[in-house]
């Protein structure tokens, strides 16, 4: 028998999975982006943002993972989760541990 902690723990864990792939994988494309002669240094650093964002955001939906879920928020449409823990992913891992953690923080201070 599963319980509801686990398969939530299993869901943070691949969020936390994916984040640090994402940090991998643009660290090799790193090497890519600064070797383009005719991209100018100022765009090198967005450039590799907004890959880091386009890979969280396509594993998040290709793996159907919704941190709000996992995290019991109630909302409307389950595609905005998903994109909000692609966003978290593509952020990277430091990133998903600030968010879950400040997340975390914030939810036992209401239920006071």
């Amino acid at each position: 028998m599963v319980f509801r902690g686990e398969i939530r723990m299993d869901g943070l864990a691949l969020v936390f999975f994916l984040a640090v792939l994402v940090e991998k994988v643009v660290e090799i494309f790193k090497d890519v982006v600064y070797a383009i002669p005719f991209l100018p240094d100022k765009f090198r650093p967005l450039t590799l943002e907004l890959l880091s964002l386009v890979f969280g955001l396509v594993l998040a939906f290709q793996s159907e993972i919704n941190a709000l879920e996992l995290l019991d928020v109630k909302i409307f449409n389950p595609w905005v989760g998903i994109g909000i823990t692609g966003l978290v992913i593509g952020k990277g891992a430091n990133f998903a541990h600030d968010f879950f953690h400040s997340f975390g923080k914030d939810t036992k201070s209401i239920g006071r």
